[in-house]
C-alpha cells in the first residue's frame, strides 16, 4: 500500500471441547449463501420476487428482511413484490444465541425481466470422476414461463431446468444452459473436466513454503495441534489413526496429540463424505451420487526440547536473519528500485537478502496482499516474561493500519531452522465475527505484463490484486522467483476495516491492539510525535494452540509477519503489510 500517498489526504471461532483428546471446533455463527451468485435479483414491475437463501447454524435463529429501514419478512424466505421500476437494497440478517450474520442484496425492477442463472462451481472448476452422477441444479430467476436447453459440446441434451451429468471418458466438457421467456433471453456456461482420480482437498499446511518433507516435531510432555485445511463444501466424516490404529473418539477436524514416550510415530487423517446410494452436495447447485475419500499421513518425532540460547556480550537486539520472504502479489513486489531480486532469474536466496539489507537499515519490507509473510530469527532465545517481550516497527498512522498477524516459534529439534510449530499470537480480532482462522489464498500468475493478479480463497471468493502501472510500473506484482503459475497461502485473515469515507478518499482503520503495522494500544509511540519509531509490542504469552488454549511458550527463536487483511483502497491498491525492523525489548531493557 502506498502510504506515502496517503500522508496528503490522512491523518492517517473458536467454540472447542477437549474430550479424550479430541478437539472439535465449529464456526457459530450463522451462514448465509444467497441464491443468486451476484447478490443481484432481477424482477419485472409488479412480479413477484423470491429469494431462497440457504442457511447454516441457524438454531434458534431469527430473520429479519430489511428496505428502506424497515421490516418487510420475518420469513428464512422472501417474496416481495415492487410496483415501479429501478434497484433497491435489501438487506437479509440472521440472529442466534451464538451469532449474527447478514447479507444485503439489490433487486433490480424493470420493465422487461428476461432469465438470470446462477449457477455456483467450486473453486478451481468442476472436476467430476467418470461414471459418476452429477446433478446440475441452476438458480433461475424470472423462469415462470420459461424454456430451456442444454447442451453438451453443442449437442442438445436436456430440455427441463435441470440436468444430470454423467461422463465416461476423460476430458473437458462444456455444457450450456440457454433459458428464454417473453421478456429475453440467456445463457450460462459452465466448463465439467471428466477426470479419473480427484486431487485431495486436505492439506496440513507446513511450517515453511519450501518444506518438501514434512515431519511435525513436538517435545516430550507437551501436545500437538492439528487441524488440516479442507477444501469441501459438503458434511465430512474424520477419522484419525495412530500408526495404522483408529484412535477412539478422534473424529473431528482438529486433533491433539500428546506423545506418551519419544519416538516416531505416524497420524493418519482420514476424510470421507458421499455414500453410494445418497447424493451430497458440492455447492449450492450441483450434487453428486457416491463416496469420495482423503487420506493424510503426518509423521511425528517426539523429541526432548532443546535449551533456550542465552543473551550474551555480543548479541543483536535485533533480528539478525531473514529466513523466509514470501510475499503475496502487491504493487511492491519486483519494483526495480529492488536491485538483486527483480528480473526473471531472481531467486528465493535473492529475495531473502534484499529483505535482510532492507531490515538492517530499517527501511521498509512489504509483504503484498493477504497471506504474504517474512520469517526472521535472532541470534539468542527471547524469553517469555509476561510483558512486552518484543517489538516490532511498522509505518502506521491514524487512517492507515495494515494489520500483519504475528507468529512465534520455539526451535524444538534445535537445528536453529523455523521448521518446528507456529503459534499465533492472540490478537484483539481473534475469535471474533469476521475472523477466519484457517483462511487460504491462491494466486495465479498473470497471462501477460502489466496485468492484474487473480485469487481464489478457500470461502468461495474470487477477486484481483489490481495492477497499479501509473505509480508501480513493473511488469508483474506476482513474485518472479516463485517458479510455479500458482501458489497459495495460508493463515488467518481479519475482517477488513477499510472505508471510503467519502469519493476517493480512503481509511484503514485501526484494531485494538495484537498486530503489527497497525495503529492499536500496544503502540505506546502513538501519541508521541517525537518517537523515534512507530513499534507495536507483543507479548509471547498471547501465544495460542489451535484451539485458542495457551502455548504456555517459556521462549521463542523465531518471528513472523503475515498480512492479515484481504482488501482494497481503490486508488491506493491492495492492503499489505509493511515491516522495518524487529527488537528484543527484554534484553533492551
Amino acid at each position: 500500500m502506498r502510504k506515502y500517498l496517503l500522508l496528503p489526504l490522512l491523518l492517517a471461532l473458536v467454540i472447542s471441547c477437549n474430550k479424550d483428546d479430541v478437539i472439535t471446533q465449529e464456526n457459530e455463527n450463522p451462514l448465509i449463501e444467497l441464491d443468486s451468485e451476484t447478490g443481484v435479483y432481477v424482477v419485472k414491475v409488479g412480479k413477484e420476487v423470491k429469494v431462497n437463501p440457504t442457511y447454516s447454524n441457524v438454531d434458534f435463529a431469527v430473520y429479519s428482511w430489511k428496505y428502506n429501514g424497515r421490516i418487510i419478512s420475518d420469513s428464512p424466505s422472501l417474496t416481495y413484490t415492487f410496483n415501479q421500476s429501478g434497484s433497491y437494497y435489501v438487506t437479509i440478517r440472521v440472529d442466534t444465541p451464538k451469532g449474527s450474520s447478514e447479507e444485503e442484496i439489490r433487486m433490480e425492477v424493470n420493465e422487461l425481466a428476461p432469465p438470470v442463472i446462477s449457477l455456483v462451481v467450486p473453486t478451481g472448476g468442476l472436476n467430476v470422476l467418470a461414471g459418476r452422477e452429477h446433478k446440475i441444479t441452476p438458480d433461475i430467476q424470472n423462469a415462470e414461463g420459461a424454456i430451456f436447453r442444454w447442451t453438451l459440446n453443442g449437442k442438445e441434451v436436456g430440455t427441463t431446468a435441470e440436468y444430470t451429468f454423467n461422463e465416461q471418458e476423460l476430458g473437458s466438457y462444456k455444457l450450456v444452459l440457454y433459458a428464454k421467456n417473453e421478456d429475453g433471453d440467456t445463457s450460462k456456461e459452465v466448463v465439467v473436466n471428466v477426470v479419473d482420480k480427484l486431487s485431495a482437498d486436505a492439506t496440513i499446511v507446513a511450517p515453511s513454503f519450501y518444506t518438501e518433507n514434512l515431519v511435525k516435531t513436538v517435545a516430550l510432555g507437551r501436545t500437538l495441534y492439528l487441524r488440516p485445511y479442507v477444501n469441501i463444501s459438503s458434511v465430512a466424516n474424520y477419522q484419525w489413526s495412530l500408526d495404522g490404529e483408529p484412535i477412539s473418539g478422534a473424529n473431528s477436524l482438529m486433533y491433539a496429540y500428546t506423545p506418551e514416550a519419544k519416538g516416531e510415530h505416524t497420524l493418519t487423517f482420514a476424510l470421507s463424505y458421499g455414500n453410494s446410494a445418497a447424493q451430497k452436495r458440492i455447492t449450492r447447485n450441483i450434487s453428486v451420487t457416491g463416496t469420495d475419500k482423503i487420506s493424510l499421513d503426518i509423521p511425528v518425532a517426539c523429541i526432548d526440547a532443546s535449551e533456550k540460547r542465552p543473551y550474551t556480550e555480543g548479541c543483536s537486539l535485533n533480528s539478525n536473519k531473514v529466513y523466509e520472504f514470501i510475499p503475496a502479489p502487491g504493487q511492491f513486489v519486483n519494483e526495480t528500485n529492488t536491485a538483486g531480486y527483480t528480473g526473471t532469474e531472481s531467486t528465493q536466496e535473492a529475495a531473502i537478502a534484499y529483505a535482510e539489507n532492507r531490515l538492517a537499515t530499517t527501511s521498509y519490507v512489504s509483504l503484498g496482499g493477504w497471506g504474504g509473510y517474512i520469517v526472521v530469527g535472532f541470534d539468542h532465545s527471547i524469553e517469555n516474561k509476561g510483558g512486552y517481550d518484543f517489538s516490532i516497527i511498522g509505518n502506521a498512522f491514524e487512517g492507515s493500519s495494515e494489520p500483519g498477524i504475528v507468529w512465534v516459534m520455539q526451535d524444538v529439534n534445535g537445528n536453529q531452522l523455523p521448521d518446528d510449530e507456529w503459534y499465533e499470537l492472540k490478537g484483539s480480532e481473534y475469535g471474533k465475527n469476521g475472523t477466519i482462522q484457517d483462511y487460504a489464498v491462491t494466486y495465479y500468475r498473470p497471462g501477460g505484463a502489466k496485468m492484474a493478479t487473480q485469487w481464489a480463497d478457500n470461502q468461495g471468493n474470487v477477486g484481483e490484486v489490481d495492477y497499479l502501472g501509473g505509480y508501480h510500473p513493473q511488469a508483474y506484482y506476482y513474485p518472479l522467483w516463485i517458479k510455479e503459475d500458482s501458489y497459495t497461502l495460508y493463515g488467518t485473515r481479519l475482517k477488513s476495516k477499510t472505508v471510503e469515507s467519502r469519493p476517493g478518499f480512503w481509511e484503514n482503520r485501526s484494531f485494538e491492539w495484537g498486530y503489527a503495522d497497525n495503529v492499536g494500544d500496544d503502540m505506546p509511540s502513538k501519541d508521541n510525535p517525537n518517537a523515534s519509531s512507530i513499534s507495536n509490542y507483543f507479548k509471547i504469552s498471547d501465544a495460542v494452540n489451535l484451539d485458542g488454549s495457551s502455548a504456555n511458550l517459556t521462549h521463542i527463536d523465531f518471528i513472523k509477519v503475515q498480512t492479515g487483511v484481504n482488501a482494497k483502497a481503490g486508488w491506493l491498491g491492495e492492503n499489505s503489510t509493511e515491516v522495518y525492523g524487529f527488537t528484543d525489548e527484554n534484553n533492551k531493557k
